[in-house]
């Protein structure tokens, strides 16, 4: 066996600048890939509020 050979040849095509896979479009870009690429970037997660409790303010008439 000759371990250079490929069964498939390597694609000829063009990539895709969002996901880098082949790219059968004349446009050279998925369409979905293109509708991603338009929408404003999402944010990952909110940030999350500090897990320590408020700190005591002033208290009631009992403070005085």
């Amino acid at each position: 066996m000759n371990p250079k050979h490929l069964h498939t040849p390597p694609s000829t095509r063009t990539r895709c600048p969002v996901c880098q896979q082949p790219v059968y479009s004349r446009v050279g870009i998925h369409p979905q890939c293109a509708v991603r690429q338009a929408d404003p970037p999402r944010p990952k997660a909110k940030a999350a509020k500090s897990p320590l409790p408020p700190s005591p303010g002033p208290a009631g008439p009992e403070a005085v």
